[in-house]
């Protein structure tokens, strides 16, 4: 009994991840049709089709999972490991375009400051994917590094939906929020299943939440700000 209700956790977190990610990007992307947006360059509509599978095949895989057909789950790994690659590929081309828009980021930081933070982002979903990849045999492994790489790239979709609803001013708060919510749940989890918490989550998710305030303040030294440049100038 304790497997099932593991299983069907991991798929309705997963869920839930991707229906923020679909709320988030809805009016600039998904239903953008029906609103009035600017068009979106070839790089960015490539991004997204990137992030889109990715997020599809993760509940697809969780799913797999839930109902014990590990095979057909590790078969599409392989395809994972390549929109994965893609994923990371574009998410820093994206970035580092981003860096040399002439617009005011969240929190008064400009675009070279700013530029910190998706870079963050796409690092920790590279390396935690990576984990997660070499530890596909160990279950207990995978899943957390996977389900904490999912949690890493909310940002940008709950950044579009502070910007929807003018809470841009608590941003840096909402997102650090967001990020301990989903931290919570994982760590309520075991929990509850397990009467202890995986160290993974312990100091990954915490990690993940600390690393906001912190990319906040790095991007506003002078040191970062010369590579923010540097980056837009590429």
């Amino acid at each position: 009994m304790s497997a099932i209700v593991r299983n069907r956790f991991y798929a309705v977190l997963a869920i839930a991840l991707a229906a923020l990610t679909f709320l988030g990007f809805a009016r600039t992307y998904y239903l953008r049709q029906w609103f009035d947006v600017p068009p979106i360059t070839t790089l960015l509509h490539l991004h997204s089709l990137a992030f889109t599978a990715w997020f599809v095949l993760f509940v697809i895989q969780t799913r797999l999972i839930s109902k014990g057909n590990y095979r057909t789950h590790m078969q599409l790994g392989i395809a994972g490991v390549v929109v994965a690659l893609a994923v990371v590929i574009l998410g820093y081309a994206t970035a580092i375009v981003s860096a040399s828009a002439p617009r005011m980021r969240p929190g008064g930081l400009n675009s070279q400051q700013f530029v910190l933070v998706p870079l963050v982002a796409i690092s920790f979903f590279a390396i935690l994917v990576a984990l997660a990849v070499t530890f596909r045999k160990k279950a207990h492994l995978h899943k957390r590094f996977m389900t904490l790489a999912m949690i890493a790239v909310l940002g940008p979709a709950v950044a579009r939906l502070i910007l929807v609803t003018n809470t841009g001013a608590h941003l840096l708060q909402i997102q650090t929020g967001v990020t301990a919510a989903f931290v919570a749940w994982c760590l309520l989890s075991d929990w509850r299943k397990h009467r202890i918490v995986h160290p993974i989550y312990l100091y990954g998710g915490l990690f993940l939440i600390a690393s906001w305030p912190i990319r906040f303040m790095i991007a506003r030294t002078p040191a970062w700000e010369r590579v923010g440049q540097w980056l837009a100038g590429m």
